[in-house]
């Protein structure tokens, strides 16, 4: 059972200049979310069993051994020995567990359902660690391909070519355009290569050091959901994120403009956010959801279909979850098809690139031959 709310105490001297590190140095206290995923059903099944919440978090802490997460684990369990609810404990920690994790536990708490709501927040991180997981195998194999092409053009300009080069010289050869181009290339890359290279590193440290500017988020939240492919995966990713974690709220409790807020913020994009802030205000003047929206202009008509039935049925929940599960499903086959179609026109891509090069060096030493006979 859920414990009470009361006042959490104040942080211990430990705790803070863990906060402390946690903020300068956020890289070294990343928290996986397959440990979130395995501390919220364990903790699930415990409540479950009957076994009171500290019980239940000694536990989980002994197998968590060392680790950022170990000491996250121990400020809980201190927090919740001091008369603190779970959800206030899990609060203090906003870099591990996200808002909507916090709102659904505060739900299941005032619900008596913590067990439930658990296990439901467990299955939702797994299917977003198993679509983030296909996409990213979806982008490896491309992105070992291009890189590996790169070498072989860099390798072929810096050492093979230039030696060429000498040859065609010393027999006076007439060099074909292809060859004069990656001449030209590789020349310029002798003479300013240090300068470009230094160039390029400086743009990256400045992309880098403004990532996290509103400007350039705004930027490139824009050109995501535009790129050709990429921006309908993304465009159904978001769409699923949004339906099914309104989905969970709505199953916990949450009320439906709080919920509303807190998977607007969950979609991760800022077009996103700007065009559904509206719908909010609709929302508190008691439109209903469908209409608003499906006036953003940012859902496919499936999902406003299904949410409109949901709504005027009463069972918003139950069809936002089965616009999620489609949409997954969906996004599983496009992203299987998006390999397909890139695979082949990598290769024809590669196998261009290593045919130009192949043919700026095989030209001229075609045209020596026939000037010798």
């Amino acid at each position: 059972m859920a414990t009470l709310r009361t006042p959490s105490a104040q942080p211990s001297q430990a705790a803070l200049a863990g906060g402390r590190l946690e903020r300068w140095f956020p890289s070294l206290h990343q928290v996986g979310r397959q440990q979130l995923i395995i501390f919220s059903r364990q903790l699930a099944t415990f409540i479950g069993a009957g076994i009171p919440i500290l019980d239940g978090m000694a536990v989980i802490r002994e197998q968590a051994g060392g680790g950022p997460f170990a000491r996250t684990l121990d400020d809980i369990a201190q927090q919740l020995r001091q008369g603190a609810s779970l959800s206030a404990s899990l609060a203090r920690h906003p870099g591990i567990f996200p808002a909507m994790y916090v709102d659904m536990v505060v739900a299941a708490e005032a619900t008596g359902e913590l067990d439930v709501v658990l296990e439901q927040l467990a299955r939702y991180l797994e299917r977003a660690e198993s679509t983030g997981r296909r996409v990213r195998q979806a982008m490896l194999y491309p992105s070992i391909v291009l890189g590996l092409a790169v070498l072989v053009i860099f390798v072929l300009i810096t050492f093979v070519l230039p030696s060429f080069a000498r040859l065609f010289a010393d027999f006076d050869a007439e060099l074909p355009l292809p060859t004069r181009i990656l001449m030209a290339l590789g020349l310029f890359g002798g003479r300013y290569g240090l300068i470009t290279a230094a160039g390029v590193l400086a743009l990256t440290g400045v992309g880098y050091a403004l990532r996290d500017s509103p400007a350039v988020v705004r930027l490139r939240h824009r050109m995501v959901l535009r790129l050709p492919v990429i921006g309908r995966l993304a465009r159904l990713g978001i769409e699923t994120r949004f339906a099914r974690t309104l989905a969970i709220l709505l199953r916990a409790g949450v009320p439906v403009v709080e919920a509303f807020d807190i998977v607007t913020a969950a979609t991760g994009n800022d077009v996103y956010r700007r065009r559904l802030a509206p719908a909010r205000d609709q929302l508190l003047a008691g439109d209903g959801i469908t209409e608003p929206l499906a006036a953003s202009g940012l859902f496919s008509p499936l999902l406003i279909q299904l949410v409109k039935v949901g709504e005027e049925t009463g069972t918003l929940d139950r069809y936002l979850e089965q616009a999620s599960d489609f949409m997954d499903s969906d996004l599983d086959y496009r992203t299987k098809q998006m390999v397909t179609i890139i695979e082949p026109m990598l290769i024809v891509g590669v196998a261009a690139m290593v045919g130009f090069v192949a043919l700026s060096v095989v030209l001229p030493m075609y045209g020596i031959l026939q000037s010798i006979r």
